[in-house]
Order: C-alpha cells, then structure tokens, then sequence
C-alpha cells in the first residue's frame, strides 16, 4: 500500500493505493472531508492507482472552487 500527500490550491490531499485482488484500489481525502475510495479501478499498478487517485482529487478540489 502507498500513501503519498501533496497540497492543491490551498488544500491537503491524502491519497492512498492498495492492492484489490488483480487491481489495484485508491482513495483520497481532502482536508478534513470525507474520504473518497474508488476500488473498481482499471489501474494494473500501484503508480497507475496513485496517478488517477491524484487526477479525481483535483478535480474535486476544482469542483470545490466552482461553488458559489
């Protein structure tokens, strides 16, 4: 399992990668929020995991920014 943490536009994200069976598993948290977990991914490694977990945090943090 990897864990790895960066900052985005102000906030900490946490993202984790874990082996599921044949796949490979990730999630992530913002700031103190929820966490968000995604384990039907189609990432065949740990660096793909990380890589996607990564891109849907952003996105989030994006969507965070786009609220009135």
């Amino acid at each position: 399992m990897a864990d790895t943490s960066f900052e985005h536009h102000g906030h900490q994200v946490e993202i984790r990668a874990w082996q599921a069976e044949a796949r490979w598993a990730w999630s992530f948290q913002i700031d103190d929020r929820q966490p968000v977990e995604n384990v039907q991914t189609g990432a065949r490694s740990e660096e793909s995991a990380l890589i996607e977990a990564r891109h849907e945090a952003i996105a989030a943090i994006k969507t965070l920014h786009d609220k009135p």
